[in-house]
Formats: structure tokens, C-alpha cells, sequence
């Protein structure tokens, strides 16, 4: 009987370990689903918030042709450079996207249109490509990515001379004739292009 006792203790020692040992796997491999499921969350958070960071691909045609439009009034403002000082203001409102005072305007038609034009990128691109830019470089905007040193100093890196002759940095800019610019994931503009001035 003593046998018998010792066999059915021995029995139910067992049955107990197995059922603790059965417990314990069913915890670990139920701990270890939620740890797969907690990281398989935290990769879809990372690849959303770096989705969020892209633009779509109708985004980036937009802001590609936005783009354009920013070069052509740019080149536009480099055709009139014979009117170095009349278009000056123009090319502070392109740079910057504030406006320029009306009184300020010669009354060239030549300067007048483009300013017109200028006007209506700046109500209608410029905040679209500013908003792309943020999302693009993380909170810069345009004016990060334009250069129009007006009443500033000449810096080889950003600026080059008209004729290309060789200035020291520092040396005061007489007049912008075109902004320099950069604009990032652009197929349009994918190189940094310096300004043209004066001295």
C-alpha cells in the first residue's frame, strides 16, 4: 500500500510539474506573441510616420511644377536686368513671398507683369511649396531653400558674379539679378543653384 501511495504521490508530483511546466510554456509563448505583436505595431508606427514624411506621388508633381513655375518667374527677373534697381522689390517678394508696395513699382509694363505674375505664385505656389518643404526637411520652408542676398554680402558658396569675375566674401551686393535656390526631392531643381548678383 505504502508502495501504491508512494507511486500515486509520485504520479501526481509529476502531473503537477507537467501541468506547471504546460502554465508555464503557455505564459512564455503567449508573452512572446504580445512582445512580436508590440514590435510589429511599433514597425507599422515607424513606416506610417515615415510615410508621413514623403509626398505622394501627385504631391510631388504638383510641387515639381511649382517649381517650374518659381524658375520661370526667376529667369523672367533675370531677363529684365537691365532694370537692375526696378527689380529689386520683385525680387524680394520672390524670395520671401511678402509683398512688395505698390508706390515702389515703375510703371515698366515689363516689370508690372512680372510683378502681377510674382503675385499670384506667391497667393497661390509658394504655400503649397512651403508645406512640401516641411514635410520634406521637417519643419524648414521655402525661404530656407531661396537665396536672395539684397543689401548683403557677397559668399562664394551661394552667390556668383554676374560676369563671372572673382569677389572676396564679404564684399557688399550691389543688386540681385537672380535667386539662388535649392529645393530638396525636387526632379526639377535637384541641384543647389547660386545666386547672381552684382557688386
Amino acid at each position: 500500500m505504502k508502495n501504491k501511495k508512494s507511486t500515486w504521490a509520485a504520479l501526481a508530483t509529476i502531473g503537477v510539474t507537467a501541468i506547471a511546466a504546460g502554465t508555464t510554456a503557455v505564459v512564455k509563448i503567449r508573452q512572446k506573441r504580445e512582445e512580436a505583436r508590440k514590435r510589429a505595431e511599433q514597425k507599422r508606427q515607424k513606416e506610417k510616420e515615415a510615410q508621413s514624411l514623403k509626398l505622394t506621388p501627385e504631391q510631388m508633381m504638383v510641387y515639381n511644377e511649382a517649381i517650374r513655375k518659381f524658375i520661370t518667374l526667376n529667369n523672367r527677373i533675370f531677363d529684365l536686368r537691365h532694370y537692375q534697381k526696378e527689380v529689386q522689390p520683385l525680387i524680394q517678394m520672390l524670395a520671401t513671398g511678402k509683398a512688395v508696395d505698390e508706390d515702389s513699382l515703375t510703371g515698366i509694363e515689363e516689370v508690372d507683369l512680372l510683378c502681377h505674375d510674382i503675385r499670384m505664385f506667391v497667393n497661390r505656389q509658394l504655400p503649397f511649396i512651403s508645406t512640401c518643404i516641411g514635410v520634406i526637411s521637417e519643419g524648414d520652408s521655402y525661404v530656407d531653400f531661396v537665396h536672395g542676398p539684397i543689401n548683403g554680402k557677397f559668399d562664394k558658396e551661394l552667390d556668383r558674379e554676374e560676369d563671372g569675375h572673382d569677389v572676396a566674401d564679404g564684399t557688399p551686393i550691389k543688386h540681385v539679378l537672380k535667386l539662388g535656390y535649392y529645393f530638396p526631392e525636387s526632379t526639377i531643381a535637384a541641384y543647389p543653384v547660386k545666386s547672381i548678383v552684382t557688386v
